[in-house]
């Protein structure tokens, strides 16, 4: 059996809503959750990474909402389709054929 952490104290959990403005931690204290937002998709899965190595070194496993992927594939410098689409197309399938998702 797992042994029970120590709550925080109300003095903490003021301590810890100052230090930490952007998180929202719930009236019960029961959860804190900080949405984040990145310019470009590969940040965001280098932060997702870098996050889940520091929680596994801590044996603690966050809900990271990264659940679902839609990929729109587009040249924003043409109107159609392109070469360099395709080949994007292609290796988006060799991935997934290969499970490196």
């Amino acid at each position: 059996m797992k042994k029970e952490l120590p709550k925080l104290t109300k003095t903490e959990l003021n301590r810890l809503r100052k230090k930490f403005p952007a998180w929202n931690i719930d009236a019960q204290a029961k959860k804190a959750v900080l949405t984040l937002s990145f310019k470009r998709h590969v940040d965001a899965l280098v932060c997702i990474a870098r996050i889940s190595v520091h929680a596994e070194v801590l044996q603690h496993f966050p809900e990271i909402l990264f659940t679902k992927a839609r990929l729109k594939i587009t040249t924003n410098s043409n109107a159609k389709l392109t070469n360099l689409d395709s080949e994007l197309m292609k290796r988006v399938e060799h991935v997934i054929k290969k499970g490196d998702k």
